[in-house]
């Protein structure tokens, strides 16, 4: 039978329980106890929240799981905003490139038109003359068809693979300029320009996903055949810039959902967002590799008055 402890001496008094002290700085005691899991909490372990105080681990906790369960895009990213950024930078410098053209064409263009016969001494030429345009009715239209297709693949991939898949398709539409051109003709030395190898990556890369998702398709093609109908009737387009474009970005997106982590119903969606970014990525740097390995193979085969 428990007695009373009052009218005894303080030395029969039972003896206290051990203070509480933070599971992750013992030497530090405190009252306050997480809501969640009711372990003390020091201050510096203290998260407030609006059911009250929650412990460092459960905070993660709790982010983790959030994290597993957030919407995923086409693409297995999270979903980021509506706002098209990328879009609308990639516009910009269009723009910001064009009217450099504007007050100092020598300038811009001696430095930024590609060029085959001049592609291996620079470079960059190989993605900077796909911010330039010969005119302003060439930067109107390839401005239009980066906006309409532009924001929705943005959203639909999200902003990295976006760009990504953006910038190799122009990367690919010089690439294949480079390899069809004809040293021996006035092909090595005609200077390309535009931003069409990256739009009609786009181009590719929308049917791909619009395909994935049991969207319509038959606009797009029509779209894609209208263009390649006026890019091999109108005289003075490069076609191989346009033609490369459209296979770099097609096989870019028709690779990117292939191979694209599978998700079951309990796995863990923020470890295979991580596996999804990291094949992606992969397949990128893959595309941008082959392009290299294709120019430099064609640079060694040319005869030595090209070098």
């Amino acid at each position: 039978m428990n007695r009373p402890t009052y009218g005894y001496s303080a030395q029969d008094a039972p003896e206290p329980q051990g203070q509480p002290v933070c599971p992750r700085h013992p030497d530090t005691i405190s009252y306050v106890r997480c809501k969640r899991c009711d372990r003390p909490a020091c201050p510096q372990c203290q998260r407030p929240t609006q059911v009250g105080v929650l412990c460092v681990d459960c905070e993660k906790d709790i982010a983790r799981q959030q994290a597993s369960t957030r919407p995923r895009n086409a693409m297995g990213a999270s979903m980021g905003g509506r706002t098209p950024y990328v879009t609308y930078t990639l516009m910009a410098l269009c723009v910001a490139a064009f009217l450099g053209q504007m007050l100092v064409p020598g300038i811009v263009e001696q430095l930024g038109l590609f060029a085959p016969f001049r592609a291996i001494a620079m470079p960059w030429t190989f993605l900077t003359a796909g911010f330039l345009h010969g005119g302003l009715l060439h930067l109107a239209l390839n401005m239009w068809a980066l906006w309409i297709v532009g924001q929705y693949l943005e959203q639909t991939m999200g902003h990295a693979r976006y760009a990504g898949l953006y910038l190799a398709s122009v990367l690919g539409g010089h690439t294949a300029v480079y390899l069809l051109a004809n040293p021996l003709s006035l092909e090595w030395t005609t200077a390309t320009l535009g931003a069409s190898g990256g739009v009609f990556g786009l181009f590719g890369a929308m049917f791909i996903v619009n395909r994935r998702m049991g969207g319509q398709s038959a606009q797009i093609l029509v779209l894609i055949g209208l263009n390649l109908v006026i890019t091999f009737t109108v005289p003075n387009i490069s076609w191989q810039g346009h033609l490369g474009g459209l296979v770099v970005g097609t096989a870019l997106a028709a690779a990117m959902f292939a191979m694209r982590p599978k998700v079951k119903a309990g796995d863990d969606r923020q470890a295979a967002a991580r596996r999804s970014a990291l094949i992606h990525s992969l397949l990128i740097a893959g595309a941008v590799l082959i392009c290299i390995g294709a120019v430099m193979i064609k640079y060694m085969t040319l005869p030595s008055l090209f070098f």
